[in-house]
């Protein structure tokens, strides 16, 4: 997936993407209204916990291989795919059916 804007997945996987792009860009503008919003959406707070980790646990990583000076972003890229994949087929994560 090169861009979740214009990707061809639900309207609220698209909104729990924009969280995690927000936390990732700057987790200090998070408010309470962006959490409100995805429980509305249906997600529960262990989904809304797991994002919150998988989107830090990528920008440590990132910050990691550049201090190191590794180029590892196609390797990334590819491990990153699969993590995703791997976190939104589990049981429960996925915004709840209304």
């Amino acid at each position: 997936m090169d861009d979740y804007h214009t990707a061809p997945v639900d309207p609220e996987m698209k909104q729990l993407l924009s969280f995690a792009e927000k936390l990732a860009r700057d987790a200090s503008q998070m408010t309470p209204d962006d959490i409100a919003s995805l429980r509305s959406a249906g997600f529960s707070d262990r989904a809304l916990l797991d994002a919150a980790h998988v989107a830090g646990f990528f920008s440590y990583m990132n910050r990691v291989v550049q201090a190191l000076g590794a180029d590892a972003k196609t390797r990334n890229i590819a491990m990153g795919d699969k993590v995703v994949r791997s976190f939104f087929s589990e049981p429960g994560l996925a915004p709840s059916e209304k």
